[in-house]
């Protein structure tokens, strides 16, 4: 683990036992709040440095695989067996899932099915709906008295690098009312409809958690989706459903050495990939009019990402544009168009006939992928995406970091950390026959570990109806 991880895992788990008599129904609150979002700027920094972890008394997590067991011991005093449960319904909650109504249709029946979502239609793509808000009860005087006994504990740790820091522990306090209506909200829905699993999309906003949590305390199988490629490991660890399902051997891997148990992963791919295998997509000729492409040019994707070192994306691009042979699209990644921080394209733009950026949030991504000769991607799911629709792919290692990320280092020459190196390998790339063999050689090594499920929907199913008829502990 890096400094600033080691830290961050020592300090979650201070945390966590500072606060573990705060409870919520038996639930300890701090389990429920997405920790790392309490994290700012200034923490952040104290936290890559080694003493940090001096400064500490009641930390639980010492090394890697520590992590999952650690959170295991906080869950097991209300943690129950499944129950059998032959009359529930399968619930999906609608947030995060990315399930596509043909997934829906193909795999999922409305008699065994439920969604769950925000809104109060009757029905979602066929499946029957029901609106979370439906189930909410009035949890104020709970809180309040929560709020009271968290700050007065957070209050005697003056001088402590984080109970102290009034972000950390005012994100937290400002937390306890939806933490408390989220687990007093799902457990009314469990009590007034019988389920018998539950699918969620991620565990890091407080509904999903919830629906996890309270599903153990009542006996509930529940899976999570992997929302996207593991880079930040705080988005994905602690596990707090009774199974992931995961992309592929790498990410079994990854949880294997943080100490979560090898029977609750499954290897299933994600739904929201099944379509890139099947779907049409709109004519090239149609997509280069509307792009005002050069339909004798070799077409480059480029997808961005957030926090990345200006300097070395200002000469990929520059070096990209100046070669004749090529043209750019370039496709600003969310974080950077939210912010409105996409200037340094849209100069570039002015400046080469052959770049265009894309500044409309609601861009279909795939389209861009499916329609360009190749994809310049940064350490992001799009250039998993890409690999899946065939695509030469090449990743750019330009983030500015706290921790290592290693989940593209098996590609070889076709990650680079320099703009002038991943310009010659683009460039050769385009030029030689026997280097598109070799990439070829290089990317299926590489999707052999990370992702090769073309029918996850199917996957998911069997894997829903392996819970709720086998019942393991």
């Amino acid at each position: 683990m890096s400094v600033y991880l080691s830290n961050y895992w020592s300090l979650y788990s201070e945390f966590i036992n500072v606060l573990k008599d705060l409870k919520y129904k038996d639930i300890p609150i701090a389990l429920m709040t997405n920790f790392y979002q309490q994290i700012n700027d200034e923490l952040s920094s104290e936290m890559e440095h080694k003493d940090f972890e001096m400064k500490l008394n009641d930390s639980g997590i010492k090394a890697q695989n520590e992590i999952q067991p650690f959170f295991e011991r906080m869950v097991a005093p209300f943690k129950r067996p499944f129950k059998t449960n032959v009359e529930g319904k399968i619930l999906i909650n609608q947030d995060y899932t990315r399930i596509s109504e043909k997934t829906l249709s193909d795999h999922f029946s409305g008699d065994q099915t439920m969604i769950l979502s925000r809104s109060r239609t009757s029905e979602i793509f066929g499946i029957p709906n029901v609106c979370i808000g439906g189930f909410k009860s009035d949890t104020r005087h709970a809180s309040e008295e929560l709020i009271r006994i968290a700050a007065s504990i957070l209050a005697k740790y003056e001088g402590h690098p984080a109970f102290s820091n009034p972000f950390f522990s005012q994100t937290f306090i400002k937390r306890i009312p939806g933490i408390v209506d989220a687990i007093e909200t799902v457990s009314n829905l469990y009590d007034q409809i019988p389920i018998s699993a539950v699918l969620i999309g991620t565990t890091e906003d407080v509904v999903s958690r919830s629906l996890a949590v309270v599903g153990a305390v009542k006996g509930i199988p529940s899976i999570c989706l992997q929302h996207g490629i593991l880079m930040g490991e705080e988005a994905f660890i602690p596990v707090f459903s009774s199974h992931v399902g995961i992309y592929g051997e790498y990410e079994k891997s990854w949880y294997l050495a943080r100490g979560l148990e090898e029977k609750r992963i499954a290897v299933i791919g994600h739904p929201r990939y099944d379509e890139i295998f099947t779907s049409a997509r709109l004519p090239n000729l149609t997509f280069i009019e509307e792009h005002g492409l050069d339909p004798n040019k070799i077409t480059l994707l480029l997808a961005t990402g957030p926090r990345l070192d200006a300097d070395k994306i200002q000469m990929l691009i520059t070096g990209l544009a100046a070669n004749e042979k090529f043209q750019l699209i370039i496709k600003p990644h969310p974080w950077e168009l939210s912010k409105r921080l996409i200037s340094i394209y849209t100069d570039l733009e002015e400046k080469y006939k052959s770049v265009r950026v894309i500044k409309d949030k609601k861009a279909d991504t795939r389209e861009l992928i499916f329609n360009s000769d190749g994809v310049i991607a940064s350490l992001s799911t799009v250039a998993l995406e890409s690999f899946l629709f065939n695509k030469p792919v090449f990743v750019f290692h330009f983030i500015h970091a706290n921790r290592e990320y290693d989940y593209y280092n098996s590609l070889e020459s076709y990650i680079q950390n320099e703009p002038a190196e991943l310009i010659k390998t683009v460039s050769h790339y385009f030029a030689s026959e026997q280097e598109k063999l070799n990439y070829e050689n290089v990317k299926n090594k590489f999707l052999l570990s990370s992702y090769k499920i073309e029918h996850s929907g199917g996957e998911l199913s069997n894997l829903i109806n392996r819970l709720i008829n086998e019942r393991p502990e």
